[in-house]
């Protein structure tokens, strides 16, 4: 590495270093926030882990806690815009921390809940913390590392989201088998307390004074963002893709995220703990191909095909785990980590969505299709309990069952939108020379 100096402001003191130094300052800042996004996503999956317990306990039907659960996704929307231009003006470190409480409000508030309104309001609070996670990690990373190592950290970032989804699995079951599931929550919000404690005192925000930009005012920045989002909405095609993000969502909002280890258990008959690990699958699969469907794409040189081959990989495994009785439930665990494999093609979603827009719009691009994408949860987990309660029964003390029979006519909300999916790669194709790389 060279001897580059750059300088770091931090709470009116200048420090000076080197760019080894700074490699391995930002990393330390970098780990931090990691860790951040890691236990978000423990957040986002954990309802995996709990519906029969929460169920139970409220006496809800499906559809009614689909729709609280959905809440999450809702608050993390609404925050995806204004969470960057946060990020952007004020720095990391005081978001980072303020989100990292939040979310551990929210988790406490969730433990203690008496009525379907305040588990409401919790699920929202989690979802508007989480909205910074990802986002925070982008930004420690084109601030304290070279550019060219940015997809390195954006894919390492994305792997502790998987790690962290696995912990949501088996390890978050056994914890809350063993203390009752309000008292496990209530460790998981004391640790995002400790998390956020971390946070404040690794943290630092830096500004290296030859990549400042000139500073707007605030009125001129909303005109700019509100003139970007109007150029991106009128844009046809953004809403296509839109919706095939959207469609490729679904499996991981409303099977991975919420009904996926209840069906497994159900269908199955096995422990709740092994279930929640076969779901994560799915996971593990997206972990493994997202970074080689570039490659994919680099080959076809075509993301109408490269996007349709993802979709339809994924909607065939999904359609046959769903539709098809297996013999054996590790023939189920692989047939989930090849529908990962697909699902891990959505990604180019976010190339294309860039491709369509200039450089000046290539972030408020990917934030309006992350926003689609997380629609996907605000619609499939209530939808997807709505007709779960159509297929199931009541027995004589008005206990509501839920045969296998209802999952699968619940889940299958998830194959109509990966076939909508496959639909909306069709329409891509009078634009295809403007979607090629």
């Amino acid at each position: 590495m060279t001897n580059t100096t750059v300088t770091v402001s931090h709470s009116n003191r200048i420090l000076k270093m080197n760019a080894a130094e700074k490699f391995k300052k930002g990393l330390l800042i970098w780990s931090s926030v990691a860790l951040f996004y890691f236990f978000q996503f423990i957040l986002r999956v954990s309802p995996n882990a709990v519906t029969d317990s929460l169920m139970s306990a409220y006496n809800f039907d499906a559809a009614t806690l689909g729709g609280i659960m959905s809440f999450y996704y809702i608050g993390y929307v609404i925050m995806q815009i204004p969470a960057g231009i946060i990020l952007d003006r004020i720095g990391v470190r005081a978001p980072v921390v303020a989100s990292i409480l939040m979310c551990s409000v929210g988790v406490l508030l969730f433990a203690m809940a008496s009525n379907a309104t305040v588990l409401s309001l919790a699920r929202l609070l989690m979802g508007v913390g989480s909205a910074f996670a990802f986002l925070s990690n982008v930004k420690v990373a084109s601030l304290w590392f070279d550019p060219k190592k940015m997809p390195l950290f954006i894919g390492l970032t994305l792997a502790a989201g998987t790690l962290g989804a696995k912990v949501a699995g088996s390890p978050l079951v056994y914890l809350l088998e063993a203390l009752g599931w309000q008292s496990g929550l209530e460790i998981l919000a004391a640790s995002g307390a400790l998390l956020a404690l971390t946070s404040w005192l690794v943290v630092k925000d830096v500004t290296v004074s030859a990549l400042q930009k000139r500073k707007e005012s605030l009125k001129e920045e909303l005109h700019h963002i509100l003139h970007s989002f109007k150029a991106i909405v009128k844009e046809p095609m953004s809403w296509v893709v839109g919706i095939y993000g959207l469609s490729m969502y679904l499996p991981l909002s409303g099977f991975c995220d919420l009904w996926g280890a209840a069906y497994i258990e159900d269908t199955y008959n096995v422990s709740r703990a092994l279930a929640t690990d076969m779901s994560w699958l799915i996971y593990f699969g997206i972990g493994v191909s997202a970074p080689l469907w570039s490659f994919v794409q680099s080959y076809f040189n075509n993301y109408r095909t490269s996007l349709s081959l993802a979709c339809f990989i994924a909607a065939l495994t999904f359609a046959i785990v769903l539709y098809i009785p297996m013999p054996n439930l590790w023939i189920v665990g692989v047939l989930l980590f090849i529908c990962g494999l697909g699902l891990g093609g959505q990604f180019l979603a976010f190339s294309a969505v860039s491709a369509l827009n200039c450089n000046s719009r290539t972030a408020m691009s990917s934030g309006v299709h992350n926003m689609m994408c997380m629609l996907s949860g605000v619609i499939s987990q209530p939808l997807i309990g709505y007709f779960m309660d159509k297929g199931a029964r009541a027995t004589m003390d008005e206990d509501i069952i839920y045969s296998p029979q209802s999952y699968t006519y619940g889940l299958s909300v998830i194959v109509v939108g990966l076939l909508i999916g496959l639909g909306a790669c069709y329409l891509m194709k009078p634009l295809k020379a403007k979607l090629q790389s």
